[in-house]
């Protein structure tokens, strides 16, 4: 029995071991579909029998970068042309320098005298000059830079206007250029439309009673945004806080005539024209003080239109009051 389990053991033993076949071509093809499926779908591409990341495959697809402007060459400035440039511009600094210089001589030499105005008359017929003189291109009273720094100190000290300019809040009706008057010499007051409101109506009474102006001049001027607005308007409400305008000027259109042959501009001009007169009237209206001072000579109130094409300022006339206007004044 042992004898026979011996051999059998030896014969196991001595048996080829089994030989091992390679997969057949289509278990091969299998392996590599499940190894595709474990790739995830919206993360791979096939090409081919190849998985690729689509990652790698739209950084494939960019457009390739545009090549960079090649840099311009610098410019290089010769020795010689700096050298050139630099004494221009030291020469244009003298010129500039010496026509300042001459500019202010000739206008000291052309200044009229340091004469005290002493009533309306003088002061207008001051500003009438100064108008001259700056329609003309030769203003000198504003020329006199030198002598701003002596003039602040003076000043510093008190003011005496001679005229009070009630205007416009237009940035181009410039009084003291259109009329060539210095620091000092007159006191403006400023309102859209060249409406002065209580608050201006007290500039003027505190101007003329306490500061001794003799002359106030109600000045408008043409291409008058503020009297065009409420013209156009034809009395509907104006937006915001401009039916003020339309309140300060109350009757103007009513009382400017207009001619069916004048074009819109020029029925323009009369609306500005009128306002001016309109508004000198509302001064005195208003103010028992101004009409105190005119009643017994010491002031003046005149209408004035600016011509901002010109440079021209036309002064213009109050109505006569009738003797019955006069009595209900005073």
């Amino acid at each position: 029995m042992f004898a026979l389990l011996l051999a059998a053991s030896l014969n196991l033993f001595l048996e080829e071991p089994p030989k091992l076949e390679a997969p057949k071509h289509g278990a091969a093809k299998a392996a590599v579909v499940e190894t595709e499926k474990a790739v995830p779908a919206k993360a791979a591409k096939k090409h081919g029998s190849v998985a690729v990341p689509e990652e790698v495959v739209a950084e494939k697809a960019k457009p390739a970068p545009k090549p960079l402007p090649k840099p311009k060459p610098a410019v290089l400035v010769k020795p010689e042309d700096s050298k050139r440039l630099v004494e221009a511009e030291a020469r244009a600094a003298r010129l500039a320098a010496e026509n300042a210089r001459l500019q202010e001589a000739l206008a000291k030499k052309e200044a009229p005298g340091r004469v005290e105005i002493r009533d309306a008359e003088a002061g207008l017929a001051e500003l009438k000059a100064g108008n001259r003189r700056f329609v003309e291109g030769r203003r000198v009273r504003t020329l006199l830079t030198s002598q701003d720094a002596a003039l602040r100190e003076t000043l510093a000290k008190g003011q005496a206007p001679f005229a009070v300019i009630v205007t416009c809040s237009d940035s181009r009706v410039m009084d003291n250029f259109v009329f060539d008057q210095e620091m000092g010499r007159i006191f403006t007051i400023r309102e859209a439309g060249n409406c002065p409101d209580v608050q201006g109506v007290a500039s003027v009474e505190y101007a003329a009673e306490h500061l001794g102006s003799s002359l106030v001049v109600l000045l408008g001027h043409t291409f008058c945004g503020a009297v065009k607005a409420v013209a156009e308007a034809q009395g509907k409400p104006l937006p915001g806080n401009l039916w003020s305008l339309q309140a300060a000027m109350a009757g103007l259109l009513e009382t400017t005539h207009e001619d069916p042959n004048e074009s819109a501009a020029e029925h323009l001009r009369h609306l500005e024209s009128n306002n001016a007169i309109r508004q000198a009237q509302a001064l005195l209206d208003r103010s028992e003080i101004l009409r105190h001072l005119v009643a017994t000579g010491k002031l003046r109130v005149v209408p004035a239109v600016y011509d901002l094409n010109s440079g021209n300022v036309a002064f213009l006339e109050l109505p006569k009051a009738s003797k019955g206007e006069e009595k209900a004044h005073h």
